[in-house]
């Protein structure tokens, strides 16, 4: 019954369509037909209009335009044409058979429009579509031209008949042929449907059951087979569901370890390297290329052999491929990259076991930067070389006098007074290292803490100058002292600075020329006080001064090697002005001397506290 019911509405929708597709046809046709006849229309008015009146109406008895108009006019349309006065009396008119021509008026105000009308036929006559313009003497209104036409209908002829019919039966055969493709679809319905029957049956509980599911007879047997089947299913998706929630819960647990695990990997201060257990490299950190100045991306998918151009470290990572006797052992191995050749660097390979080592996960390998390590111990043993030097150059020469003095004739005073003065000094030599070995590791370990007081520098400075006068003199050398005697107070440790003064003094003295001149010199500006210790000697390298107050740092000058010293005087001396808030500043040029200056704030005056009161 269903399927006749769908059969009749098929029939009914295609007869309405049909319907629908003539009249729009016809419409479209009945359109095309009015734009014809109204440019032929307006064609015409205009080229009549463009005659002179006495063409258009040559008078009784004479034939004119229109009577040849008519004659030519071949379209069925044409009802009428006619020559008309301004007052609307007609001068010349033709008509078709069973058309008249229209008393009307016509516009006069502006005789220059040309227009069109419909005029309505009387009773048992078309309609006529009329157009009409002005004509024009010398720009003088003589008359109208109207032009009329049948209004065209919408009808159905003979003519058309033949593709109408065509065009309706083309279209009506399309609905059996709709009609047996609809079946032809919907035939697997009833398969699906019994598919349907089926896994709902096997889904249901067999309290649940209530008897077998028959084949759908329709297309709502179907839906309420579907619907079964969808809610049987929508319960198995939630079960699923909940199951899928809880597995993304964990695998994104085991995501967030993953990439916690991946960031405090690449935020190690040191290079990582992860090889899986074949010997492949599966992970490096970023520190990985500023230390071997390889690019991490050659590093994950190159060849060991292509990246790595340091011997030490490819035979480190060849011991832990799978087919290694070694790869269960840790290893190390401590080089200077080839790329980055200032740096020294330590591998360390550790072998990534579990279950007590029954499982290996891969190796770990760890690169540390290990140049301050390096350069310390190395400095600490150039170090320890230079003092045992500088102790047993003094050692020497005190054994040798020594030994002199034994054998020295006891009348021979000039002998005697020479080796003790030489003991002296080289007494002293020994005694200034170790005071400065000792203030330096007071400084490094804290326990010096200036005392600071109120010091006149005047007479600290003069006392300096004082000290280093014989020194001086021994070698020939011009000492001035160039200190007013009204230098304001500063708050400095006299002892301190006392030491860090006599090391510029010394050195200006060590580094300088026989017969050149050392001076020492204090200016006393708004704010602070300057004191500069300057030479003539043999200057500082512009590539060593930015170096100069570093720890056990000489200059690398050969001349300035030659001349001695360990390297701990200026940094001595800068550390002592810095504990004091001070800042000592060096000027220097090769082969014309040094000034290193000691900027000092000055204190208020004593008397700045009362004058205010």
């Amino acid at each position: 019954m269903k399927n006749n019911r769908l059969g009749v509405v098929l029939i009914v929708s295609s007869l309405l369509m049909i319907t629908l597709v003539v009249w729009l046809m016809l419409q479209r046709q009945a359109d095309a037909h009015a734009a014809q006849i109204r440019a032929q229309g307006l064609g015409v008015t205009r080229s009549l209009s463009a005659l002179p009146m006495s063409t258009l109406a040559p008078g009784a008895g004479r034939a004119g335009v229109l009577n040849s108009l008519f004659a030519l006019q071949d379209n069925p349309d044409f009802a009428y044409a006619a020559v008309v006065a301004p007052g609307g009396a007609a001068l010349a008119e033709v008509a078709r058979a069973g058309a008249t021509v229209a008393v009307s008026a016509l516009p006069t105000g502006t005789p220059s429009l040309f227009g069109e009308r419909t005029i309505d036929g009387a009773a048992g006559s078309r309609s006529v579509r009329e157009f009409y313009g002005p004509v024009l003497e010398e720009g003088v209104l003589k008359g109208f031209v109207r032009v009329a036409y049948f209004a065209p209908e919408r009808m159905l002829t003979g003519r058309d008949l033949p593709f109408f019919g065509v065009l309706a039966l083309a279209m009506f055969l399309l609905v059996p042929l709709a009609w047996l493709l609809i079946r032809r679809e919907l035939a697997p319905l009833g398969a699906i449907g019994a598919q349907l029957g089926q896994l709902i049956a096997a889904t249901q509980e067999p309290e649940g059951r209530g008897g077998v599911i028959g084949v759908p007879r329709d297309a709502r047997d179907l839906a309420e087979h579907l619907q079964q089947f969808l809610l049987s299913a929508n319960a198995r998706i939630n079960a699923l569901e909940r199951d899928s929630v809880k597995a993304l819960a964990d695998g994104r647990l085991l995501e967030y370890g993953s990439n916690k695990m991946h960031a405090v990997l690449h935020c190690m201060p040191d290079g990582v390297l992860i090889l899986d257990p074949s010997g492949e490299i599966t992970f490096a950190n970023s520190k990985i290329e500023p230390l071997l100045g390889a690019a991490i991306d050659a590093v994950l998918s190159s060849n060991i052999d292509q990246w790595c151009r340091d011997a030490p470290l490819r035979t480190l990572l060849a011991r832990y491929r799978s087919d290694s006797m070694e790869a269960g052992r840790q290893a190390g191995v401590e080089f200077s990259p080839v790329a980055v050749p200032h740096k020294r660097l330590v591998a360390t390979a550790q072998p990534l076991v579990g279950a007590d080592g029954a499982i290996a996960f891969g190796t770990l390998v760890v690169l540390r930067d290990a140049t301050r390590e390096h350069l310390a111990q190395q400095a600490g043993n150039d170090f320890v070389a230079h003092v045992s030097h500088e102790l047993k150059s003094p050692l020497n020469v005190i054994v040798m006098y020594a030994e002199m003095l034994q054998d020295a004739a006891p009348d021979d005073l000039a002998m005697r007074v020479e080796a003790i003065n030489v003991i002296q000094d080289e007494v002293e030599r020994m005694a200034a290292l170790v005071n400065n070995l000792l203030n330096v590791s007071k400084l490094e370990t804290g326990s010096m803490s200036p005392e600071r007081h109120r010091i006149k520098l005047d007479d600290l400075l003069r006392d300096a100058f004082n000290h280093a006068l014989p020194r001086a003199e021994s070698r020939n050398m011009t000492l001035d002292l160039q200190v007013p005697r009204e230098l304001a107070a500063v708050s400095i440790d006299k002892d301190l600075f006392r030491i860090a003064l006599n090391n510029l003094m010394t050195n200006a003295i060590k580094y300088n020329r026989d017969g050149g001149t050392v001076s020492l010199i204090a200016e006393e500006g708004d704010n602070d006080i300057v004191v500069t210790v300057r030479d003539s000697g043999i200057g500082i390298p512009h590539e060593d001064q930015a170096h100069i107050f570093e720890k056990f740092y000489r200059a690398r000058d050969g001349e300035a090697q030659s001349r001695g010293g360990h390297g701990l005087g200026l940094y001595l001396a800068c550390q002592i002005v810095e504990l004091h808030h001070g800042r000592i500043t060096l000027d220097s040029e090769p082969g014309r001397g040094s000034a290193f200056s000691i900027h000092l704030k000055k204190m208020a005056p004593l008397t700045a506290g009362i004058n205010s009161l």
